[in-house]
């Protein structure tokens, strides 16, 4: 499950056009309306990112700020640029992560964001930011996964992003091996773990609560 508290990167076609999922979700908190794609003013990407990039990822924040992703034309890099009142305040590049989701909720008077990538075709994560004016894009913590398909989620109460991660236990090899969810809470910037469910074979969704069974697996 995607968490939709923003414009996000749900629904993306990586390799096509942008579109933008403007609908809620069970599970996910409410913070602010999405905003179409089609009303969102472009920006360029970053020096770095080439002419060719994709915007995969653009959240509108309040207080006129703005959280932008591409991935780059190679596919193998992403490019994160943080606005304030249209202006370019910092800009961060993943080396080697596809970016495929972000959402972000108030912490004081600042935006505390989670985005999610994949690393290849059997691995995926997740990181915490804090977007400020002085600071920029400060990743604060990151947890990583041995599947694809790391998902936002909202667990708890508060309006801030928190995280599941699809987990292999490798045996008797990846793609035969039953998969499992390990879920995250955020707390002041940190993933903190509460357990993992059962492993099984298929896809399941990712949780919409905390789980709290052994990871031993």
């Amino acid at each position: 499950m995607r968490f939709r508290a923003f414009a996000t990167g749900a629904g993306l076609v990586m390799a096509g056009t942008l579109t933008t999922v403007c609908a809620p979700i069970a599970g996910a908190v409410e913070t602010a309306p999405a905003k179409p794609a089609a009303e969102t003013s472009p920006v360029a990407p970053p020096p770095q990112c080439g002419p060719d990039c994709e915007r995969v990822v653009d959240l509108d924040l309040p207080n006129n700020a703005r959280l932008v992703g591409w991935l780059s034309e190679d596919s193998l890099n992403s490019h994160l640029a943080y606005y304030a009142d249209g202006v370019q305040q910092d800009t961060t590049t993943l080396e080697y992560e596809q970016l495929t989701d972000a959402a972000c909720g108030w912490e004081n008077d600042a935006q505390r964001c989670a985005i999610t990538y994949d690393t290849g075709a059997h691995s995926s994560g997740a990181k915490s930011l804090l977007l400020t004016g002085n600071g920029g894009i400060e990743v604060t913590d990151e947890v990583l996964g041995a599947a694809g398909g790391a998902a936002l989620v909202s667990l708890d109460d508060n309006d801030r992003p928190d995280v599941a991660l699809r987990q292999s236990t490798m045996e008797p090899n990846f793609a035969e091996a039953p998969q499992y969810w390990e879920t995250y809470l955020e707390f002041d910037g940190e993933f903190v773990r509460t357990g993992c469910t059962r492993p099984e074979q298929g896809n399941s969704p990712a949780p919409t609560e905390p789980a709290y069974g052994s990871c031993r697996f």
